[in-house]
């Protein structure tokens, strides 16, 4: 009888503390802003503080034959949703933005519509590959701008470095009314590539170089997955794909001087089966074209 009479006391209690909690609890009085809410990871990770302060686009982990990327980037209101319409702007950044439209991202809307009853909208932007990308990393800085309905309060938007420290690869900006956007084409050597072991120029493959990957995928139809791997790529398809390859750029400098096909430091491009089937026209690694041609 007294643990039952206790239970009920405390029961009692606990409705007390709950209800009188409740009585001071307060609807969101503040303005109505909107910042950029960008994060890392799926959305199941919600929960974790996880800002993401700039969106990378990495064309040289993706297959040559990728020419576009679609980037979502969402913006998110504060305060509690409306049963009306709310527009917003943003403008590029032009001191931090060297992207060109038309030739880096296809042209894109300033004006957009929080709509009734929604707390979040989306900027689509198709960024393109361009040359240039293997060089430079570009960049597109989006600026959210303030209005009637909304004013731009978050600048200094930090993450939770108990959960998840801040990415910081290109900067660190706790301005979330700005969004960054960088797009490099820069491609590392693949884990399946064989030769070129302490830049000595021999093995299978030879030397890497970015150029010289791309047309190596180009010319014997394969893809940046047949490359992820000693698994995908094991010593006898490597050694498939180099002699079609060889066999390139053997007929290609048969043509002549002007044909011959220079990898990023200028000299002859090169791979082992060059010298297993015609040793006769054949060079070493490192060969440049007066060393090949002669000198004119």
């Amino acid at each position: 009888m007294k643990k039952f009479g206790f239970a009920i006391m405390t029961a009692a209690m606990s409705f007390s503390l709950l209800a009188s909690c409740e009585k001071e609890l307060m609807s969101y009085e503040g303005e109505d802003g909107i910042y950029f809410d960008v994060r890392w990871g799926n959305e199941a990770r919600e929960g974790y503080w996880a800002h993401q302060y700039y969106t990378p686009v990495e064309f040289g982990t993706m297959d040559i034959d990728v020419t576009t990327y679609d980037v979502r980037v969402r913006v998110t209101a504060s305060g509690t949703p409306k049963d009306y319409d709310r527009p917003f702007s943003i403008t590029i950044g032009a001191d931090s933005t060297t992207a060109v439209a038309g030739e880096d991202y296809e042209a894109f809307p300033m004006d957009y519509v929080l709509k009734a009853g929604e707390q979040y909208a989306y900027i689509d932007i198709k960024m393109k590959r361009s040359e240039k990308m293997q060089k430079d990393t570009i960049t597109l800085q989006l600026q959210l701008q303030p209005n009637e309905y909304f004013t731009c309060p978050f600048t200094n938007y930090a993450d939770n470095p108990q959960s998840d420290p801040p990415q910081t690869g290109y900067g660190y900006n706790t301005n979330a009314e700005e969004h960054k956007i960088v797009v490099n084409d820069v491609m590392s050597r693949p884990d399946g590539w064989i030769g070129g072991y302490n830049n000595s120029g021999t093995g299978i493959m030879g030397n890497f170089s970015p150029t010289k990957w791309r047309l190596m995928m180009e010319i014997t139809d394969t893809n940046m997955a047949d490359y992820a791997s000693a698994e995908t790529m094991p010593t006898a398809r490597a050694n498939v794909i180099c002699d079609k390859f060889a066999r390139y750029l053997l007929e290609q400098a048969a043509l002549g001087r002007e044909h011959a096909v220079l990898d990023e430091d200028g000299t002859m491009m090169w791979v082992n089966a060059i010298t297993t089937i015609d040793p006769d026209k054949a060079w070493n690694p490192f060969t440049t074209l007066d060393e090949y041609y002669g000198g004119e």
